[in-house]
């Protein structure tokens, strides 16, 4: 007697299979850019979320074709439909994610500019800050020098003789003072800034998606370690001659970046993330849709009308 089920591979199951693997690179994409490059997590949820769907669609269609139990394969039918339906939900939160990145390419491309522009801003607003007390520290320091009490003071802050206390002291003293803020420090961490400028927006305006969310992390790090160089440096050249210092708030520029929320945060309704999972999802039912039903018809219990109807006989 011929076998009901066939050994080949069906155009259903081609079908089905390479659906749940697109939508398992959905997936995995969505979760690498939610999770700032974190590839090996994404791997493994994307691969067991294929390997489970698969299962689902497989062994539901294979319940269907069931003729004996067919009760108990009915509970196993629709467990493994309901179990492929609550799949669905991880792959919606994670590939809408990779829908609204991928075809958001200019509104990234924004999001990056105001980072970089934040940045900019960051640095601009400590060098100003810097020359205001420069210019206000040479012009206290001109001032004292004027009086022998200030002279003195001079002479003691800067450690040296009051006769040698004159004009090329304090100039020199304000140079020391200008170097400490904007010396070499802190051209390291401005030739740091455009180092990390420069290859973070070469490789997003490149748009290779799978390396996205890692050059993002790198500039919403370098935000906040560069913004935590400048306010300590700022800090700690204060000194006793210095009166009402201008206020330097690196975190104002660092707190945020919009380019690093635009991969972890959370946007919302997703209409392409929905249409995608729709279309992948029953695409991925094929299998189980055009799959071989079962041949016998169960037995249901009834009454004695069964036998009596449509010429049956009755005693």
């Amino acid at each position: 007697m011929e076998s009901k089920n066939s050994d080949k591979l069906t155009k259903g199951d081609i079908i089905s299979f390479i659906s749940l693997l697109i939508m398992g690179v959905a997936v995995f994409f969505g979760m690498n850019l939610k999770t700032l490059g974190d590839k090996v997590p994404s791997v493994i949820v994307a691969l067991l979320l294929v390997v489970l769907m698969t299962v689902f669609v497989f062994l539901a269609a294979y319940a269907k074709a069931q003729d004996r139990n067919q009760e108990a394969w009915n509970k196993v039918q629709y467990a493994m439909l309901l179990l492929y339906v609550v799949s669905l939900v991880p792959c919606y939160f994670y590939a809408s994610k990779f829908f609204d990145i991928y075809f958001s390419r200019d509104k990234i491309t924004q999001l990056l500019k105001d980072d970089i522009g934040q940045l900019d801003d960051m640095f601009d607003d400590y060098a100003r800050k810097c020359e205001s007390r420069c210019s206000s520290y040479q012009t206290t320091l001109e001032a004292m020098l004027k009086d022998s009490q200030g002279r003195k003071t001079i002479a003691g802050f800067l450690d040296i003789s009051p006769a040698n206390v004159n004009s090329g002291s304090v100039n020199q003293a304000v140079e020391s003072f200008a170097s400490t803020l904007k010396g070499s420090e802190f051209e390291a961490l401005d030739a740091q800034r455009k180092a990390v400028v420069a290859n973070v927006e070469t490789n997003i305006l490149n748009w290779n998606i799978l390396y996205l969310p890692q050059y993002a992390a790198e500039l919403a790090e370098a935000k906040a370690g560069l913004a935590a160089d400048l306010e300590d440096m700022y800090t700690k050249a204060e000194n006793d001659i210095e009166r009402n210092v201008p206020t330097f708030n690196a975190e104002e520029y660092a707190s945020q970046s919009n380019l690093k929320e635009a991969f972890t945060g959370n946007k919302g309704f997703s209409v392409a993330g929905l249409l995608a999972v729709l279309v992948l999802g029953g695409l991925g039912l094929v299998k189980y849709l055009l799959g071989e039903r079962r041949t016998v018809i169960g037995l249901k219990k009834g009454d004695e009308s069964s036998i009596t109807v449509d010429g049956g006989f009755s005693i």
